[in-house]
């Protein structure tokens, strides 16, 4: 079973994704800001991360840059209402395997997901 963090401020989209993702036999840990992410993605051991990109105090592009130092081979899709060009380009650093843009509907959500285990 494949194991997926979600780092999510925003309590129904948390919800949300951790609904599709169990209905789908992931194995799922949700948490609410980029301290969180940190510390589980070293106790979980998740084989995916869905980040929000903008959070309070650490955002997502920080976490991801933190998240590499720990495991170069987790895979990290960034989930954002604001996705851009200048997103992108700086994430291209961190080797992200995908974007959601929020609202996404439950199949973009999933095949996102499965390309990215790929």
């Amino acid at each position: 079973m494949k194991k997926i963090l979600i780092c999510e401020d925003e309590q129904d989209a948390q919800a949300s994704l951790k609904n599709i993702l169990v209905k789908r036999n992931y194995d799922v840990m949700t948490v609410n800001n980029g301290q969180e992410a940190i510390d589980q993605a070293r106790a979980f051991r998740p084989d995916l991360i869905l980040l929000d990109v903008r959070m309070p105090k650490i955002d997502g592009l920080e976490v991801a840059s933190s998240i590499r130092e720990l495991d170069e081979n987790v895979k990290i899709v960034f989930v954002t209402a604001f996705e851009s060009q200048e997103i992108k380009k700086e994430a291209a650093r961190f080797d992200i395997s995908g974007y959601i843009t929020k609202p996404a509907s439950p199949d973009t959500i999933v095949k996102t997901i499965e390309s990215a285990l790929k």
